[in-house]
């Protein structure tokens, strides 16, 4: 071994000390605390920070029985580790490689007098541990995930009828409570229900699970005004249904949406079904419930989609720094995983971020994946947005001529400058939707229509449930409205549920 074994390895699980310090020895022992309750990591030990130079030890053997003494004094509970010597650049000197494993017994403290301090890795560097990060490191240490922690509810407090009628559409199996319950482990043996069973009952007590859809106008956030083509928020119920209703959003939302013909879900869609149900499935059951200020996220934009959840990879890696088609499959919450699996929500075999890919294997741009500690996020883009144009030079050049316009044409009175743009085309919007309908619509419709149109134009689809939503009306009264308004000339129907406004 030598200091050229180390230059495969990633800076997050490498620290380079030039000496040992062994009166101060709190620089390095928060990375021994860090890299035990991460993925492991080597303190080198006689090697440069910045050029990483072995010119090794004066004593190599000393230091590495005072290593040793200070780790279990001041590391609790023990750690795993090795020490190992390694030859420097110099002549006759020598290198230290303290070697530190991951776990079992998370998390792992740097203790002195009265200080007692966790540590995690994030990039190259040793930082405090939140107290989220400690509670998953004490469950973990205790072989126990969150969905397995028995709660203050019992089994006559809530219901599992949705779960029960899945259950028996997708295995032909019948669920019998409690016997189920108890196997399953939505309940303990006791009957006290698990954090599982309260995110799979009927009643979805834990109201931090939810799901925040919003589909903007353009592509960024805030980047046009009125940019909110439609917003919800779905929690107060089970994750299947979260999913199911997520998953309505996201159709409705998109011009081209995937539609089920007979048995088989035809995939010529702006989305492909395959690759937004395995995203939404990981991140309903692989979030970090324990974050109880965080929800999953769903934003739709002109040319992707986002879906992002709380919590990162459970063994700290990025996954932005993976390769893709080696990701291990890691499984935060295993109860409700295990549920998701036998419902045929998911592939046991850890093959979602394959299947995701495939599903734009004749499409230019692919899926884009990205994590930190706090959160991961999966960006889909949208299959039907065509690849940009280059245009000619001649193309985009206009003449002097063309671009100039006189002060007189760019000035304004003040009285016109009082009537902006926007109120203006409102304005025109009302009076275009009286011209066509007449005394059909009540004018607090034709406002609310008006209103419509600024949003979505004459190029974002919308459909009943949008009318329905904004308008603060059922979605029979909104479908009543779409109709009037397809007969005035004002709407137009793309295909069945899809709808555009038609303008002058």
């Amino acid at each position: 071994m030598d200091i050229k074994d180390f230059q495969g390895i990633e800076a997050s699980f490498l620290d380079y000390k030039i000496f040992l310090e062994a009166e101060k020895p709190k620089s390095w022992l928060k990375s021994v605390s860090a890299f035990a309750n991460t993925k492991g990591g080597h303190i080198l030990f006689g090697v440069t920070d910045k050029t990483h130079e072995a010119i090794g030890l004066d004593d190599v053997q000393k230091a590495a029985s005072k290593i040793a003494e200070i780790i279990s004094v001041r590391i609790s509970p023990k750690v795993n580790y090795t020490i190992d010597t390694f030859p420097g650049t110099r002549e006759g000197k020598f290198c230290l490689d303290l070697s530190i494993f991951p776990g079992p017994h998370y998390p792992y403290y740097y203790v002195h007098e009265q200080t007692r301090e966790c540590y995690v890795r994030r990039g190259d560097r040793s930082e405090p541990a939140t107290t989220l990060e400690i509670n998953t490191l004490i469950l973990k240490g205790m072989n126990q995930t969150y969905d397995a922690l028995p709660t203050s509810y019992k089994l006559d407090d809530i219901s599992f009828t949705l779960l029960g009628a899945t259950f028996k559409q997708e295995t032909g199996e019948s669920f019998n409570l409690p016997q189920d319950a108890v196997s399953l482990g939505l309940t303990t043996p006791s009957g006290e229900v698990t954090n599982a069973g309260l995110l799979l009952c009927d009643q979805g007590v834990l109201r931090h699970s939810r799901v925040v859809c919003t589909h903007w106008k353009g592509k960024e956030k805030g980047a046009i005004d009125g940019d909110a083509l439609d917003d919800q928020e779905f929690f107060g119920t089970s994750l299947i249904m979260l999913l199911s209703n997520t998953e309505a959003f996201i159709r409705n939302n998109s011009k081209n949406p995937w539609t089920i013909r007979g048995m088989r879900r035809e995939e010529n869609s702006d989305y492909p079904f395959k690759a937004v149900r395995e995203v939404l499935v990981n991140a309903l059951i692989h979030r970090d419930y324990q974050n109880i200020g965080a929800e999953v996220h769903v934003d739709m934009y002109d040319d992707r989609m986002e879906i992002s959840s709380p919590g990162g990879m459970m063994n700290g890696s990025r996954i932005q720094d993976l390769d893709l088609s080696m990701v291990p499959s890691m499984r935060r919450n295993e109860i409700i995983s295990d549920i998701f699996g036998r419902l045929h929500y998911m592939d046991r075999r850890g093959s979602g971020i394959r299947r995701i890919i495939n599903s734009y294997a004749h499409f230019k741009i692919k899926p884009n994946f990205y994590s930190n500690e706090y959160f991961f996020l999966v960006s889909l883009p949208n299959r039907g947005v065509p690849s940009k144009i280059k245009h000619t030079t001649e193309e985009t050049q206009l003449t002097s001529g063309e671009t100039q316009l006189t002060s007189g044409e760019t000035q304004l009175t003040s009285g016109e400058m009082q009537l902006t743009g926007e109120k203006m085309t409102l304005e025109m919007w009302k009076t275009n939707i009286r011209q066509k309908t007449g005394n059909k619509f009540q004018p607090r419709t034709v406002d609310k229509l008006a209103k419509l149109m600024a949003i979505y134009e004459d190029k974002y689809p919308f459909n009943r449930q949008i009318v329905a939503n904004r308008f603060e009306i059922s979605e029979n009264a909104a479908s009543r409205i779409l109709k009037r308004a397809i007969e005035c000339g004002i709407v137009r129907k793309e295909k069945k549920g899809v709808y555009y406004f038609q303008f002058p």
